[in-house]
């Protein structure tokens, strides 16, 4: 009998494309391995070094220097210490963080700020990411305080106000910023396929998608539900150590290139299930 071609090796696999960038080129060499693909792009990501708003309060910062920093992703927090940089901002803001009591969610995040040569003054553990951190704030004490919150992709409102509320003088910082995708329906429908099971492969190549599908969980109460479909039914590809961040702090093991390349991620998946 002749061996099965190199082609079909992912014939009844289903495979989700994340990505909005580069999505069909992704695709198609899942579909020429036999593949049936589903798109789903959970955001649509403004790139850092363009972004005029954080520029905008990373002179901010500068100007009104924290008493507390609160961090919510170390990702995040180098994400927006480069952004300051291609600003030609970096020394500064890094000056005006020098005296900050720093908090952060999780030993990724305090590993960030320690690699950043800072120390921190206090982790939260576990829950969603600002919620969690912004409880261990109000532990804290935060009235008449000026407070910097390192936001996430997608900004939460409703916590930025319990810091207000709670008497903050309250500054932020998104990097990583993203915007709702064309299509979020899609992407609803894609939280359904993967929690049914319907998905066998899914792919991210930047942590913001990956936060963006975490994000609209959360808001659907469907996060528990997800995130346990993605341990233990849907192999889930990253194209790289960052993007993966968001996914390990879930529980959540991804296939990861050596190599931060989409060929390579592409590669390291049909190997998997050719495994």
């Amino acid at each position: 009998m002749s061996a099965e071609p190199r082609e079909q090796h992912l014939a009844g696999i289903t495979v989700a494309v994340t990505a909005s960038r580069r999505a069909v080129e992704q695709g198609e060499a899942f579909e020429r391995k036999g593949a049936r693909v589903i798109y789903a792009p959970t955001v649509r990501v403004v790139p850092t070094d363009a972004d005029e708003q954080l520029k905008a309060d990373t002179r901010t910062v500068i100007d009104n220097p924290p008493h507390m920093v609160l961090v919510t992703t170390g990702y995040g927090l180098k994400g927006w210490l480069e952004a300051a940089e291609s600003f030609g901002l970096c020394e500064q803001a890094r000056a005006a963080l020098s005296d900050s009591a720093f908090y952060v969610r999780g030993s990724k995040g305090r590993g960030a700020v320690r690699s950043l040569g800072f120390e921190d003054s206090g982790m939260a553990v576990g829950g969603e990411l600002t919620r969690a951190l912004v409880d261990l704030a109000l532990e804290v004490g935060v009235d008449g305080k000026r407070v910097l919150l390192q936001q996430h992709g997608k900004p939460d409102a409703a916590q930025e106000q319990r810091l207000v509320d709670a008497g903050a003088q309250l500054m932020t910082v998104v990097p990583h910023r993203w915007e709702e995708p064309e299509d979020l329906p899609a992407v609803f429908r894609l939280i359904e396929d993967i929690i049914a099971g319907r998905v066998d492969a899914l792919t991210f190549t930047a942590a913001p998608a990956v936060e963006a599908l975490l994000g609209y969980a959360t808001e659907r109460e469907q996060l528990p539900e997800l995130v346990a479909a993605l341990r233990e039914k849907t192999v889930v590809a990253s194209v790289g150590s960052v993007t993966s961040v968001p996914l390990q702090e879930q529980g959540i093991d991804p296939v990861q290139p050596e190599r931060s390349r989409m060929g390579a991620m592409i590669k390291a998946l049909v190997e998997c299930f050719e495994k």
